[in-house]
């Protein structure tokens, strides 16, 4: 038999930063190596970025398109 442990959450997400980093921290209190909790966070770092260069593409499409819209 494996033992896991589990964290359970509900996120409220009209609070989105203050639910995300309580989850966050949460993870982290787990998590009783230093080195384990660093290469958590870096992989988080990871994937917000990520989604950041996500967002910003999306961002300068939308851009992109009202620009051709307005030169017709």
């Amino acid at each position: 038999m494996e033992q896991r442990n589990l964290i359970e959450c509900t996120i409220d997400v009209a609070q989105p930063l203050s639910e995300l980093a309580a989850v966050i921290s949460a993870v982290l209190g787990a998590v009783p190596d230093p080195e384990t909790r660093l290469a958590v966070l870096q992989a988080l770092n990871d994937e917000i970025t990520t989604a950041l260069f996500t967002i910003e593409d999306e961002i300068s499409g939308e851009g992109e398109a009202d620009e051709s819209h307005d030169e017709r």
